[in-house]
């Protein structure tokens, strides 16, 4: 075993010979979208990209599935084929699984991927004066109610769509660049995953709000559907944090503790490359792709954040 539980990496990564290492990963949560077949792609975009952040391959899935009897039969097969189509898109294929019977419908999928050894990004190595960018706007959790209330609107589509774009296209560009340390932004929010990799890295970052990418309406939406995965990371990953007075708002709060569902990257890169990597990022159509912040030397906090 090359990394498990100590540092709170995206996946467990076991060395499998003597080119490769194997990752291992699982997620699985309840509908976040009305339509199955969207459903099933959201969630098996969100499984997969523990093992794009770590620089991997995928291989192949196990389905892990509960419902209750009375669902119909036609609903969870929606949920597979679009998980299936999802899974094949990345690259890999479901072997199977196990399903058992519940009160409600729970589904993700287990995830095995593959690394060359020299490819393998984890989040202990960020490194002091490093730029940091993020490939997807941030907002997923905020909107989870309205994108099944007002699903019509291009805000809400959009919210779906990043959902179900893999990461797969950033995590095979990074390797070209002096990229040390990556990580996906999902269940922890901005603020929880970033201290992972500081504290992880022994470095410390600012980040600047005004630079974060969000969608359309974050920030209106983020006081009426405030969330308690945000109470949640605030209460255990808060005491890593500084605002600035001008940034400590409860909008901002929100925003940067807000829960994402696949997420995208987080990419620690050298000053040097940045302006290289994240124009091939936009070439490549990953026009989210923003630099919010830069790493520093260590401090009391591991995290500052600037900016209104």
């Amino acid at each position: 075993m090359i990394h498990g539980f100590e540092n709170s990496e995206d996946a467990a990564v076991y060395e499998l010979d003597e080119h490769n290492y194997l990752v291992n990963t699982v997620d699985f949560f309840t509908p976040i979208h009305h339509d199955p077949y969207i459903f099933g792609q959201i969630t098996a975009a969100n499984a997969v990209s523990d093992v794009f952040a770590m620089g991997g391959n995928i291989l192949n899935c196990l389905n892990v599935l509960a419902f209750p009897n009375e669902i119909e039969p036609e609903v969870i097969t929606e949920i597979l084929k679009g998980a299936m189509d999802k899974v094949n898109e990345a690259g890999g294929v479901i072997a199977g699984g196990h399903t058992i019977s519940t009160d409600h419908i729970i589904y993700g999928l287990s995830v095995n991927g593959t690394v060359p050894k020299g490819q393998l990004k984890t989040n202990d190595g960020a490194k002091t004066n490093q730029k940091i960018i993020l490939t997807k706007k941030i907002g997923t959790g905020i909107y989870s109610k309205e994108i099944n209330i007002n699903k019509e609107l291009e805000d809400c589509k959009e919210v779906v769509e990043s959902m179900t774009t893999l990461n797969k296209k950033a995590a095979k560009i990074i390797h070209k660049y002096a990229v040390s340390a990556v990580t996906d932004v999902t269940g922890f929010g901005l603020l929880g995953h970033l201290s992972e990799v500081a504290k992880a890295s022994k470095v410390s970052a600012n980040i600047y709000m005004d630079r974060v990418p969000l969608f359309e309406r974050t920030r209106k939406l983020c006081i009426e559907y405030a969330n308690g995965g945000m109470v949640r990371n605030v209460n255990y990953f808060g005491k890593y944090i500084e605002f600035t007075k001008e940034a400590k708002t409860q909008e901002n709060i929100n925003i940067l503790f807000d829960p994402q569902t696949s997420g995208g990257l987080m990419i620690f890169v050298d000053e040097d490359d940045c302006d290289g990597l994240l124009r091939e990022l936009h070439q490549e159509g990953i026009l989210q792709a923003t630099v919010i912040g830069e790493t520093g030397e260590r401090s009391d906090k591991l995290i500052k954040v600037h900016g209104r």
